[in-house]
Formats: structure tokens, sequence, C-alpha cells
């Protein structure tokens, strides 16, 4: 699960992860909210397996999805 008392780093670290790929702001804001869904719902394995069928889909380079789901890891608590 998705840490949220750290929700405001998180979606900083991601802004600048999708501002260094230079996506497109409409799309990146949609999937911010996806992930964040995700991640603080279900689990962060179903919004890394999200974020990884994005990428399968075109959407942005592999590094961005390695880059995204680092730091789902990174922001998560174990339970």
């Amino acid at each position: 699960m998705l840490n949220l008392n750290r929700l405001g780093g998180f979606k900083y670290d991601i802004r600048e992860v999708f501002a260094e790929s230079k996506m497109d702001p409409t799309y990146s804001s949609a999937l911010l909210a996806n992930i964040i869904a995700k991640a603080s719902r279900v689990s962060t394995q179903e919004a890394k397996i999200y974020v990884r069928t994005e990428q399968e889909k075109g959407q942005f380079e592999k590094a961005v999805s390695d880059d995204i789901c680092a730091l789902l890891d990174r922001y998560s608590k174990w339970r």
C-alpha cells in the first residue's frame, strides 16, 4: 500500500520523473491519478502492473517505468 502520510513527497518525485521524460501534461496527470488510486486502494503491485502495461502500450519509455516502480517501492508501507 502507498504510504499516504508521504503522499506529497511521492507526487513531487513522480512529477520530476514526468518532467525529465517530457511527457504530455494531460496524460501525466491522468497517469498520476490512476497510479495513486491503485497503489492506495488495491496494492503497489497492481499499480506496478498498470505502469508496465502502459509502458508496453508505448505511452512512455522503459526507463520511466522503472523509475515509477522504484518510487512505488520507496513510498510504500509494508504490513
